[in-house]
């Protein structure tokens, strides 16, 4: 019963060891989150604006011309497509990579490509494709403490576009956990590259002439590729922000439960040590009752 007791007490010392940093790790990602979604906004309004100014650059393209070009250039490339999953760089965050694996393996095989190659952001990603037997063509780590840079995201983009427009591939296509509200996030796709105009800022029917009309000095051809660049660039910044959010918003639930769980935890270990006590002192006190003839044998 000593020895019990003993183990009981050092289990209790233990959980209340590690209950402050189940809290500290909840509040850090609680602080990441929200800044995560701040960013979010901003970069919202970023590529609000590079669609207004492609909705003024538009109207004086050759739409015909580089729809045909764009045509004739996928027919030239390469049939590999390009698929980076974005995973983490830290742990604690439940089944956030193996639940993406998972979804991501699915879809690659629903797609039927006739060649792709499987690349990867993140750690624990790399290690959960690692213990698929899924080889990478190629990987990088993520920040651990920092959320992403939109200057790497567009260094990064950047370099896609020139190997796209050198016909090293066809299609570049990114998956990820996409943040939902509620701190919950769902299995996403989206392809990154080739960029493709939306149809509602392509329609003439949605488009609002501006008074004075723009003074356009540089032939629209190059406003118009670089405008692409920069909303490349705004998404793939946008999508790493977004699995940043799902994953800290995941961590946040696992700590908050795990706090929950610690805490009654001490409770039930602080019973059991208090009903211990009285027993001891209930027989402390009847030894020293029967010792003094105050109970029979």
């Amino acid at each position: 019963m000593a020895q019990d007791f003993e183990r009981v007490k050092s289990r209790l010392d233990n959980i209340k060891a590690i209950e402050p940093l189940l809290g500290a790790l909840r509040t850090m990602s609680m602080g990441t989150w929200q800044v995560a979604l701040k960013q979010i906004e901003e970069i919202a309004q970023y590529e609000q604006y590079l669609a207004d100014l492609l909705v003024e650059i538009l109207p004086f393209l050759d739409q015909n011309r580089r729809r045909k070009k764009h045509k004739q250039s996928l027919q030239d490339s390469k049939t590999e497509n390009i698929i980076l999953i974005i995973g983490t760089e830290r742990g604690l965050c439940g089944k956030f990579n193996e639940r993406l694996a998972n979804s991501a393996m699915t879809w690659i095989e629903n797609q039927n490509f006739a060649s792709h190659q499987i690349c990867a952001f993140g750690s624990k990603m790399i290690q959960a494709l690692s213990q698929r037997e899924i080889k990478t063509g190629w990987h990088r780590t993520l920040h651990t403490s920092a959320l992403p840079i939109f200057e790497e995201s567009f260094i990064s983009t950047q370099k896609w576009i020139e190997q796209y427009e050198s016909l090293s591939f066809n299609k570049f296509y990114i998956l990820y956990n996409q943040s939902k509200k509620g701190g919950s996030y769902q299995f996403t796709t989206l392809k990154l590259i080739p960029y493709e105009v939306p149809d509602t800022l392509q329609s003439s029917q949605n488009f609002t002439a501006q008074w004075p009309p723009p003074i356009i000095e540089t032939e629209p051809q190059i406003i118009y590729k670089q405008i692409i660049r920069y909303l490349i660039a705004a998404n793939f910044h946008n999508i790493l922000l977004h699995s940043a959010v799902a994953e800290h918003s995941s961590r946040y639930n696992l700590m908050q439960e795990a706090k929950n769980n610690a805490e009654e935890i001490i409770e039930e270990l602080n019973q059991v040590i208090n009903i211990e006590r009285k027993r001891k002192i209930t027989q402390e006190m009847q030894e020293l009752a029967s010792g003094a003839g105050l109970l029979d044998n």
